[in-house]
């Protein structure tokens, strides 16, 4: 079943990457001409998920994890040359990557990989 993701993420007030950063690494992270902040505005949030919707069944299933999300991990993985594994582990720890993701809060979830793999494999 295809559902389209929430272009406004809520925070979590205890797991929120900017409750736990101070000083100068808030500052940093924050900065919105940053290339993750940049990365999510101008490549993430513009990713249209229509057109992808014609690749998840009508009406059963559970709903599908975020396309945007695992086509700006597509994106990331390419860029840097990196292997799924690598892509993966930067996804989990790096909190540059996770914000130019889209993933805001330290317990926001990734889809599992066998998400990912189908998705790019109905994308072939």
């Amino acid at each position: 079943m295809f559902k389209e993701t929430d272009k406004n993420p809520q925070l979590d007030i205890f797991s929120s990457v900017t409750e736990s950063l101070t000083g100068d690494s808030l500052k940093r992270y924050t900065n919105s001409g940053a290339w993750h902040n940049q990365f999510r505005t101008q490549v993430l949030e513009r990713i249209d998920e229509k057109p992808y919707q014609v690749l998840f069944s009508d009406g059963m299933g559970a709903p599908n994890a975020s396309v945007s999300l695992m086509l700006g991990m597509m994106i990331l993985k390419e860029a840097y040359g990196w292997s799924d594994e690598v892509m993966y582990e930067n996804c989990r720890f790096n909190l540059l990557i996770r914000s130019a993701l889209g993933l805001v809060n330290l317990n926001d979830p990734l889809p599992a990989p066998s998400t990912y793999y189908l998705l790019r494999k109905r994308m072939v």
